[in-house]
Order: structure tokens, then C-alpha cells, then sequence
């Protein structure tokens, strides 16, 4: 394993710390590597066909078209990124899928963009696709699109910065275009600008996404497409690669700053170059020994490292009777600059599972390659049998990693190389090493605060379950995992927390209502709390110098007796002693609320609790109500404490005030001394305090103290309204209340999270070294937006015309029929509704028969399999705005795909305009 000595302090290293990808057979980097682990090829393969003529020799030649696809890549979640479904339609699957990853990839990073100090970049490239012929097509179909809104959706240059702008990162947005080198030469770049400063974080990838598929075509004994559809790297029996989709974004950092930041480092980039085969080649396509060679060099150079120390490389790969033998040899070239030692690296292409991912090949084989290091497993490289010939495996330091193996190196830390060499001569190769160790930093707190968020209720839902998964059988401290929920992830609307530890579980806490910012009156009962509460005083340094702070000018005695009293081990007969204890408890608590980033918007506070609001409020110093406390005067009479008080000169107060008289003051209002002496010396009824705090009902009030009297009466006054939010965390001295204090805190801390405020999360883990963790990444709710080209919207129909019969009907495992004729053909007769039926029932069905070309329609059948898509949706929609004032979104047409329902949905917001249901506000 290696360590922080081996990496010096990080200087001129980058550190992995994110990743995301979708790969053939994977969904995310974890199905990925279960894939690859345990040898599967994930490409898909189609009937074989017959080339006449196609074979060296010149006979026909059987051909397997295959391809490493990528499902689902249509559908896309245009909520999450603010796209409406036009803006969904003109933007490039592959670009859309990029999207996704990006923030995936910054989740598991644990960087939430809106909250990072520093620029974050973003480098990488895409291939060429057809998608901007099928909306070029369509034109006459897309309302308002000019050719120039295609441009910019579909063009590789605007990959990158459409990831800028939708995800708020304002550093670089390089648009990498090197072939299959692309993704590689991405990570290179960005590694570049973050040593040169650049950016402080860099997203870096690349995609390679055709949606509809790319048709495979046989091109020829002299291309590069292996005629039966297996890429064979290595082996004697490699005759070509196979075309595949994928895409992959790691997240990049200094690792100085990754170290600095308790980051969790996947693995670590200690070197990287890029080179160029110049003129020195056969030709424009064709590799070159001396330029991979030279690539494969200046990046062990760079890593400051002996080539014998690298055990593995993720090579190219491709498997072509040519390129194979000429990667080999440079490699070997390039390995014996530093040892002629045989047999010492595995080799292997992830190009064998998935086929050649184009512009996203680099990401694929850097991905397998960090997980690899973080497994400690080198997987296997497949349908090797029988070495190449051309390649003298025997003699040079390589050997091909044929079956699943424990990475054990030996007296050095796991390395390795990957490399990415492009059709034009560009060559890419990397030096990783796995991630140093990192110290385990146990947490003195027993309970943690874990806090949930998304765009829709729905994905809040599923978030929560994909989080409680992760935790079945998980090694990971709720301490690490609350800081990463805490400070990596965005902040969403819909929201839940639970808190998490010691005891009995917790109920988990949803959001009623949207957050937004509220102010905070802070209430002080002026009670004596349960010794249970001076656990705080060792967990907490806020609580702690606080507390200390406001006994500092008492005399030694008092000091231990308030301790005493603190831990329970007396009751406060004194009354000094009492209302010191009382003063300094509720004191340090409003200091802990403020440094966790609750600022009270206004104060108030019933016997001594009085006095701690009017030194939170700035009015005394410490000093002073310490004198205030001691001094018998304040027993003794009105006329006595009055002179005290202007004695000791009250100040301004810093925030607004509501005395026991139920005046509020707010600042810049003045309190003469002998209102506060009033206030001091005799006790006051809260109720009308309670009325002014209650009179505007966005305000919260929590009790900054034990027990719950002061919320309690706040309930009970006609002001209270389903609106407020009152809250009180603790228990009293009598246990009424939840007996874990940081637990009870930490509830209150999450409603308020919930409601909207602004909580300091470096605040609450003060006093500790939190480190993120790898946990579950956002659950992206999609739904297809394609826009096909018309003619292979035409071959679709022809060739589903062919198979279908006069009867069939769709079912939930068969195709739908297309629209038109044929289709219209196999619909009963319609119902006996008269031709004008004007009810949403009836419009609806027009507009379906309209939309879908069919004369009649059951108001029972599916939109979508009558042959409805997203792009027909969308002009529905427009039409049903036109008719009814509603706004019924995209979603709910796939929940609602039947006419009857649809009609229903449309005659319920009639009704309520505004409808709080879960299920129209997801």
C-alpha cells in the first residue's frame, strides 16, 4: 500500500477522487467492475452475415456485426438540469449522458460546486454522431428551431461548456478532440491545469454514445472491425477490434489538496505525457513505435519512477494484427530503459468487454485501472489463448492477465500504466499508483446527523433506499458518511434527515414544505439541564470555550460548584450557584447554535434566561451579568439594581429584543437601564413576548435551553399556526425530553435544515478530521427524448408492418404497432361518443387521434404504444395549454398514458389549480 513518504507531501501528483461512467452492461463503475472482475463480455452481438467477396482471399466472408451498446441512453432527466423538453430533444444523447456522469461523478467525489472554494474545470470530448441529421430532418416538426440551436446541441465544441453552465463551474472548459484518444488526453490536460493552477478541481472524460445505434458495416480485410465480432487483443487469432459506446468523468485535485482536504482519494496520477507520430509512419492511420515509445517514457519519467515498479498496464488493446505487435514493442521500449527483468507486468484491454469506446476508450481503461488499484485485483483480459505472433511475450517483461488475481507487487506500492493511441498518431499514456493510506479519525460524538435531498419526492425516495443499501454490510463510520452527505451533495428541495448512532434508531424526517430562508428567535427558559448535557462540554469546543468563557471572572469556589451541578453530582441549593450554572449552560448552547450557523434573528428569555438574552444580544459583556448574578443587590430591591444597572452602562443591543412587556425593540431602538431592571428583578409572563414572536409565521422559535415550557405555551396561544416551527431540543433535570443531548440537538439541527436554514456544517464537526466517502449517487429520474431521422423512422414502420396481423394489438412484452394505416386497421369500432364531444374526455381523444394519425382510439389505450414518443408529446401538450389553463408536465403523461386518465388528470387541476400532491409536485 502506499503511503504519504512514497508521495512526498503530493507535490506534482493528482489525485483521482471521483468517478462516474456507463459503460455496455453498466449502468455505473460498480456494475463496471463486477462485470469486468469476473471476465464478461458485454458486447452485443447480431446475426451473422454473409459478405460475398470479403474474405483475403477472395471469397465470401462471414461477418458477426457487433457492438458495445449502451441501453437507455435516450432517456435523460431534463428536470434535474432545468432543460424543458424542446431544449431536451435538441441536445445530443451523448452530450446529455455526459451531463449525467459529470454530477455523478462529483457526488461520489463528495463537491457539491455550489460550496467549493475554488474554480472547478472541466476537460473532454465527444465523437461525431448523426443526431444533428435526424433534427436537421425534422426541422419542419420543431417549432421555433433554428439550424444554429442545433449547432449548439449537438456540436462536439459545446460538450464542455453546456457541463459548465448547467453545473455552475467556473474554471476551464476545454473541448478535447483526439480520436480514441480523446478521453485520455482529457485526463492529461486537466492535470496539467491543476498543477499550473488552472482550476483547484477538474472534471475530466470523454463520451462516445450513438443513439440510435450506429449500423455496423463490414469494412473490409484491411479495416479494423474484427470479422466475428470478438476483440481478441493479443492473440494469434486477433483480427480486429470491435465498435462500443461508454462514456466515463473522474474528478481530479491536487493531491495536496485532496490530502489537505480528506478527500477520498481513488487512486493517484503520478505522471502523464502526450506525444504526437510526427511523419515518422507508413502512413496518417498507422501507428508508430518511436512516438508511443516516447509517450509511454516521459510519463514514467515524469511519475519519477523505475519502470520495474509498474505491474500492470491497461493497454490499447485493439486487437488488429498490426497494432497489437507495435504496442507491445514500444512499451517494451520503453520498460527497458530501466530493467531487463521478464514476465513482471500483467497486460490487458478493457476493449476485450466492451468494445472500442471511440472517444470514450481512454476514460473506460482508466476507470477499470483506478478500480483495479482500490480492489487490489488485477481482472482479466479476455479471448486470449495463443500469444500473436508477431509478439515475443517470452523474452519481454509483459504477460497477458488472463483470469482474476490478487495484485500483490511485492517491496512497492500498486502501479501502473494506461494507455490511448489515436488514429492521426496521438499518443496518451498515464502512471497511477494507488491511493496512499489514510489515517482512521474516530469520532467522540455518539450520534450523527445524516441529511438526504433531491429534486422530486420520488427521487428523494429512492435516494434513501439506494443509501440504506449501501449501508447493508458496509464498513464505513456514520461520521464520515454524514460530513460527506453534509457537504457533498446539493441541496435540494425535497428533504429528509434521521439521525444516526448510539441508542435506539431514529424516525426519518421529511420535509413538509419547500425551504427557504427563516428567521430564528432564540427562547431562554432559564432552567437547569440534565447532566447528561455536559457530555457537550468534551464534545463540543464551542460549548466548551463558552462555558469556560462565561465562568472566567468567578472566584474558584463558585467555579466547582457550578461543576458540580453541571455534572450532577449536586443539586444548586445556592442560588448564585443555580443562575451561574443556569447562565453559562444556556450561554455556551446559544454559542453552539451559532457556530453550527444559526443566527437568531431576534431573543427573549424568562428569569436568568433573560440576562443570556441580553448578552447574546450584546447589551453586557460576560463580566457584567456574572456581576449581575453575584451581586446581592439584586435581591435586595428595585432602587438598588437600578443603580447597578446604570452603573454598569448597558449597550446597544446587536439584535432585536422582545422583553417581558411584549415590546419588540428591535435595533437601534434603545433599553434604558431601568427597563432592564424591571426586566432583572421580577418575573414576567412570557405571553404576550410569545404573542409578538407569533405574530409573523415564518418565524422559528427554538428553545435554547432545557425542557420545553416556553414552546409549549407558544403552542397553546391563538397566534400558533401550522406554519411556525417551534422546537425544543432538550431534556430538563427530571428527564422530560430525549436523554441523549447531541442526539436531541442534532434533531432540532435537522428540522432546521429541513426548513431551510443555512447550517455550517464545518461548525457541527468542529474539533474532528472528517473524511469523505464513496456513497450512492444521485437517482436520476429519466424519460426518452429522441428525435429519429425519417427514414429510419421509415424503416422501423416497414418492417414492423411486415410482422404485424390484422388482430394484433400491443401487449406490455411486445412492440407497439406504428401509427398510421396499418395500424389504424387492427382498432375496433369506436364507441357511440358524438363526433363533438367537448369534455376533457372527448378532446383528449381527439387530440390522441390527431398527434398519433389513428381515426379512432379506446380511451383505455396507451399513447405510447399507439406509437406516441416524447417529441409528439411535446406538441400535445402545447395544444392542451392552448385549451385548458393547466400545466401538466412530461411526467405525468407516462403515469397518465391513457386517454381516461390523462382526461382525468386535466379535469383534477380544473378543479384545484394548485394541487400539494406528492405525485404532481414529483
Amino acid at each position: 500500500m502506499s503511503d504519504i513518504e512514497t508521495q512526498e507531501d503530493g507535490d506534482g501528483f493528482i489525485a483521482v477522487v471521483g468517478m462516474a461512467g456507463r459503460f455496455p452492461g453498466a449502468a455505473d463503475i460498480d456494475e463496471f467492475w463486477a462485470n469486468i472482475s469476473a471476465g464478461i463480455d458485454s458486447v452485443t452481438r447480431d446475426a451473422p452475415q454473409v459478405v460475398p467477396g470479403g474474405a483475403p482471399d477472395g471469397g465470401d466472408l462471414t461477418y458477426v456485426p457487433s457492438r458495445g451498446r449502451l441501453d437507455g441512453a435516450e432517456w435523460f432527466d431534463a428536470d434535474y438540469f432545468d432543460y424543458s423538453p424542446k431544449e431536451a430533444f435538441l441536445i445530443d444523447p451523448q452530450h446529455r449522458v455526459f451531463l449525467e456522469c459529470a454530477v455523478a461523478a462529483l457526488e461520489d467525489a463528495g463537491a457539491d460546486p455550489d460550496r467549493f472554494p475554488g474554480a472547478i474545470g472541466v476537460y473532454g470530448g465527444c465523437t461525431e454522431t448523426r443526431y444533428a441529421e435526424a433534427l436537421s430532418a425534422q426541422l419542419a416538426q420543431l417549432p421555433a428551431v433554428a439550424e444554429d440551436d442545433i449547432v449548439l446541441g449537438t456540436a462536439p465544441d459545446f460538450l464542455v461548456s453546456r457541463t459548465a453552465e448547467r453545473l455552475g463551474l467556473r474554471g476551464p472548459a476545454v473541448a478535447v478532440q483526439s480520436a480514441c484518444a480523446t478521453a485520455l488526453v482529457a485526463i492529461h490536460t486537466a492535470g496539467r491545469g491543476l498543477l499550473a493552477g488552472d482550476c483547484d478541481m477538474a472534471l475530466a472524460g470523454g463520451v462516445a454514445v450513438h443513439v440510435p445505434p450506429k449500423k455496423i458495416t463490414w469494412t473490409g480485410p484491411d479495416g479494423t472491425l474484427a470479422p466475428d465480432g470478438v476483440c481478441r487483443a493479443f492473440d494469434a487469432k486477433g483480427e480486429g477490434t470491435v465498435a462500443g459506446n461508454g462514456v466515463g468523468v473522474v474528478v481530479l485535485k491536487r493531491l495536496s489538496d485532496a490530502l489537505a482536504d480528506g478527500d477520498h482519494i481513488r487512486a493517484v496520477v503520478r505522471g502523464s505525457a502526450v506525444t504526437n507520430d510526427g511523419s515518422g509512419r507508413m502512413g496518417f492511420t498507422a501507428p508508430s513505435v518511436a512516438g508511443q515509445a516516447a509517450a509511454v517514457r516521459e510519463a514514467q519519467l515524469t511519475a519519477g519512477l523505475d519502470a520495474r515498479t509498474i505491474t500492470y498496464v491497461e493497454a490499447h488493446g485493439t486487437a488488429t494484427p498490426l497494432g497489437d505487435p507495435i504496442e507491445i514493442t514500444a512499451l517494451t521500449q520503453a520498460f527497458r530503459a530501466d530493467t531487463t527483468e521478464q514476465g513482471f507486468c500483467a497486460i490487458g484491454s478493457v476493449k476485450t468487454n466492451i468494445g472500442h469506446a471511440d472517444a470514450a476508450a481512454g476514460a473506460a481503461g482508466f476507470v477499470k485501472t483506478v478500480l483495479a488499484l482500490g480492489h487490489r485485483q488485477i481482472p482479466p483480459s479476455l479471448h486470449f489463448t495463443e500469444p500473436n505472433p508477431q509478439i515475443d511475450f517470452g523474452n519481454g517483461p509483459f504477460r497477458v492477465a488472463t483470469e482474476l488475481a490478487a495484485w500483490e507487487p511485492g517491496d512497492f506500492p500498486r502501479r501502473a500504466g494506461v494507455s490511448s493511441f489515436a488514429v492521426g498518431g496521438v499518443n496518451a499514456h498515464l502512471v497511477l499508483e494507488e491511493a496512499p493510506q489514510r489515517p482512521v479519525h474516530e469520532s467522540e460524538r455518539r450520534a450523527h446527523l445524516l441529511v438526504h435531498s433531491a429534486r422530486t419526492a420520488s427521487a428523494l425516495r429512492s435516494r434513501l433506499s439506494r443509501f440504506d443499501d449501501r449501508l447493508v454490510g458496509a464498513t464505513l463510520t456514520y461520521a464520515d458518511a454524514a460530513w460527506t452527505l453534509q457537504t457533498g451533495r446539493r441541496e435540494h428541495e425535497y428533504r429528509a434527515f434521521t439521525v444516526a448512532g448510539d441508542g435506539p434508531a431514529r424516525e426519518l424526517v421529511h420535509s413538509a414544505e419547500p425551504p427557504r430562508e427563516r428567521p430564528v428567535a432564540f427562547l431562554f427558559p432559564g432552567r437547569i439541564g440534565p447532566p447528561e448535557a455536559w457530555r457537550l462540554h468534551t464534545t463540543e469546543p464551542a460549548f466548551r470555550e463558552a462555558f469556560e468563557a462565561a465562568l472566567a471572572g468567578a472566584d474558584d469556589r463558585l467555579v466547582r460548584s457550578v461543576r458540580d451541578v453541571a455534572r450532577g453530582l449536586s443539586w444548586p441549593e445556592d442560588a448564585v450557584v443555580r443562575d451561574t450554572y443556569v447562565f453559562a449552560f444556556e450561554y455556551a448552547l446559544a454559542a453552539l447554535w451559532q457556530r453550527w450557523g444559526i443566527r437568531p434573528g431576534a431573543v427573549h428569555g424568562t428569569g436568568t434566561g433573560s440576562l443570556v438574552a441580553a448578552v447574546v444580544a450584546g447589551v453586557f459583556p460576560l463580566a457584567d451579568a456574572l456581576r449581575l448574578i453575584a451581586e446581592p443587590t439584586r435581591t435586595r430591591g428595585d432602587d438598588e439594581l437600578r443603580t447597578l444597572l446604570r452603573s454598569l452602562a448597558p449597550q446597544p443591543h446587536r439584535i432585536p429584543v422582545v422583553l417581558g412587556d411584549g415590546v419588540w425593540y428591535g435595533i437601534g431602538t434603545p433599553i434604558a437601564a431601568d427597563r432592564w431592571a424591571d426586566e432583572l428583578g421580577r418575573p414576567a409572563d412570557p405571553d404576550a413576548a410569545l404573542d409578538v414572536l407569533l405574530a409573523d409565521p415564518e418565524r422559528i422559535l427554538l428553545q435554547v435551553g432545557a425542557g420545553s415550557g416556553l414552546v409549549t405555551l407558544a403552542c397553546q396561544r391563538s397566534l400558533h399556526s401550522p406554519r411556525h416551527l417551534l422546537l425544543a431540543a432538550l431534556a430538563g433535570p427530571d428527564g422530560d425530553g430525549d436523554g441523549d443531548t447531541l442526539a436531541a440537538l442534532y434533531d432540532a439541527l435537522g428540522r432546521l435544515w429541513l426548513s431551510g436554514a443555512r447550517v455550517s456544517w464545518a461548525g457541527v464537526h468542529e474539533g474532528e478530521r472528517r473524511t469523505k466517502v464513496a456513497l450512492p449517487t444521485y437517482p436520476f429520474e429519466r424519460l426518452p427524448y429522441l428525435v429519429r431521422h425519417p427514414a429510419e423512422e421509415a424503416q422501423t414502420a416497414t418492417a414492423a408492418a411486415r410482422t404485424a396481423t390484422a388482430d394484433d394489438r400491443p401487449s406490455d412484452d411486445e412492440p407497439a404497432a406504428p401509427s398510421g394505416v396499418a395500424a389504424a386497421e387492427s382498432r375496433p369500432e369506436s364507441d357511440d361518443r358524438p363526433a363533438g364531444d367537448d369534455t376533457p374526455l372527448g378532446v383528449v381523444l381527439r387530440l390522441f387521434g390527431e398527434a398519433l394519425g389513428l381515426p379512432d382510439i379506446e380511451p383505455d389505450e396507451s399513447f405510447f404504444e399507439l406509437g406516441g414518443d416524447s417529441l409528439i408529446a411535446v406538441k400535445l401538450f402545447a395544444q392542451l395549454r392552448e385549451i385548458y389553463p393547466v400545466e401538466i408536465k412530461m411526467r405525468s403523461l407516462f403515469e397518465s398514458a391513457t386517454a381516461v386518465d390523462l382526461a382525468a388528470l386535466i379535469e383534477q387541476q380544473l378543479a384545484d389549480p394548485h394541487p400539494d400532491t406528492e405525485e404532481e409536485s414529483a
